[in-house]
């Protein structure tokens, strides 16, 4: 390896992560740190349209740890990409203000589109899928991004305005959940799938779905019971639906406080868990899946990818 590192820094609704990678002399490239850290930026945002202080304040402080970090591991440039959040918020540009004054950091707001697009490269490079029509859905705080692939090209996407972390405060306020308030959430994402998504719904028979981001990994490792997390054991492993289904009713029937004690899971996403975990299931209902796959890698491996590929290319 040359030695050279670059890091990338994915700002999200409700966890921010680092990426870390060594870049080789012939263009290859390992990764050497990947973190991930729960600050819920975007907590309001669906009601008030704002980034609150605290969520400001909390994400400020990871991302200088982050820094910090980069800067003992050498690292020499470092790029940070922000998502739903920060599209949706009035205040995002302060937001941006503040990061460039007090950390130095330029950040870089993605379009849904650009989001979709980085997602399907994390895909395409970090899992072997060899089915025609594949499926990607990258399930984050904020919004939900639809990939769908054709012969290994991005063919169409979608983004919904429908998160784990947006879902929670819109619909769910009693702990442990109400049935009613259940009913109401499980409504509302029926009718925004089926009138989102009904036209991909009609053309396509997908061989094969990938779902990335937290919720995806948080449920695949409650599978597993991982007291520690594994990247290597939640990635590329098989998530079925009827496992997806019995975690619900788990998580359904506790409190937040109780969750937090369930195995695998972070306990600082158990408030949102079990809305993220009902929008998956009613996605693999939608389309007639019984298993996805999960990917461990998200938008900040797709967007590393493509800035290596530029700058190899």
């Amino acid at each position: 390896m040359d030695g050279r590192r670059l890091a990338t820094i994915d700002v999200g609704t409700n966890t921010i992560l680092l990426l870390v990678a060594e870049l080789g002399k012939k263009g290859g490239f390992r990764f050497i740190e990947d973190r991930a850290e729960i600050t819920r930026l975007g907590e309001g945002v669906d009601r008030s349209g704002f980034l609150g202080e605290g969520g400001q304040d909390r994400t400020l402080d990871v991302l200088r740890g982050y820094c910090e970090r980069c800067r003992s591991l050498n690292v020499e440039e470092i790029e940070v990409v922000g998502t739903s959040a920060l599209r949706d918020a009035a205040n995002a540009g302060d937001f941006k203000v503040r990061l460039k004054r007090e950390l130095k950091l330029d950040l870089c707001v993605l379009s849904p589109e650009e989001e979709a697009r980085y997602s399907f490269l994390a895909v395409q490079r970090g899992l072997s899928l060899e089915a025609k029509e594949l499926l990607v859905v990258d399930v984050g705080g904020g919004s939900t991004e639809f990939i769908w692939g054709r012969d290994k090209e991005l063919h169409r996407w979608t983004s919904l305005q429908m998160g784990a972390v947006r879902l929670t405060e819109r619909f769910l306020f009693s702990d442990p959940v109400r049935e009613e308030e259940w009913s109401r959430l499980a409504e509302a994402v029926d009718d925004t799938l089926e009138g989102s998504l009904a036209d991909w719904k009609e053309e396509a028979v997908f061989g094969a779905m990938v779902g990335m981001a937290g919720t995806f990994t948080t449920l695949s490792a409650v599978g597993k019971a991982l007291v520690c997390y594994s990247s290597t054991e939640v990635h590329g492993s098989f998530l079925h639906r009827e496992e997806i289904q019995r975690q619900i009713q788990i998580f359904k029937g506790r409190t937040i406080a109780e969750r937090r004690e369930i195995p695998g899971l972070e306990p600082k996403r158990a408030d949102v868990i079990l809305a993220g975990s009902l929008l998956i299931d009613r996605i693999m209902g939608l389309f007639h899946i019984d298993r996805v796959v999960v990917s461990d890698q998200g938008i900040r491996h797709g967007f590393l990818y493509d800035r290596l590929e530029r700058k190899n290319g």
